[in-house]
């Protein structure tokens, strides 16, 4: 056992009521706060930095920047995407983007498992739409993975993961390399082996539905 190290904690800052984006209704929030702690014996000990925050929806699970709050529920506008539907849209464009090359095949495939797992449906031309927008400031999806997973809880993030699983089973099969890529994913979604792996062995939600 290592003596010293650092972790991610998140910790529950308050809560009340608002008006919830994906459930249209009022609900029940934790505003939550994560931090780089100092741990000892695996015992948080000392705040080295902090990392991000998010309201989390007591019913849906769903997450959203802390100014949701202060916004009127407007649930038509893309700003009312759940930090996990947005960084769904996101990571499938970047890793449709990587190879420099896009099809009409990965772009039906990205918009199918776009419109499984999102509550706001997608057209095919904002898809086109938006990844022109991300053509113009490409970044590698595990920059962006490091960036977006303190406003993301344990649902979101392994959601996230199924939705790459999904992906990579496209075509019927997950090979080593998929896997590989996958397994990045959590690494860089601070998931642990074991919930990493938890996700691997089970059937991917939605996949063959």
């Amino acid at each position: 056992m290592r003596l010293f190290g650092t972790r991610r904690v998140t910790s529950d800052y308050r809560s009340g009521n608002f008006t919830c984006p994906q459930c249209a209704a009022e609900r029940t929030y934790r505003h939550r706060k994560v931090a780089k702690y100092l741990v000892a014996f695996n015992f948080p000990l000392i705040p080295l930095a902090r990392l991000g925050e998010y309201i989390e929806c007591a019913h849906c699970q769903s997450t959203f920047l802390p100014d949701v709050l202060v916004r009127a529920g407007d649930a038509d506008g893309p700003h009312t995407l759940s930090e996990y539907e947005k960084a769904v849209r996101h990571t499938m464009v970047l890793m449709m983007l990587a190879d420099g090359e896009v099809d009409d095949n990965e772009l039906d495939t990205v918009l199918d498992i776009v419109n499984r797992y999102g509550d706001h449906p997608m057209s095919r031309i904002d898809l086109e739409v938006y990844a022109e927008q991300v053509r113009r400031l490409p970044q590698p999806v595990g920059t962006y993975l490091r960036q977006v997973s303190p406003s993301l809880n344990q649902h979101g993030k392994e959601r996230l993961i199924r939705c790459a699983m999904a992906v990579a089973s496209a075509d019927g099969k997950i090979d080593r390399s998929e896997v590989e890529v996958i397994r990045e994913m959590g690494r860089n979604l601070d998931l642990s082996l074991h919930e990493l792996q938890s996700i691997i062995n089970a059937e991917p939600e939605g996949v063959g539905a």
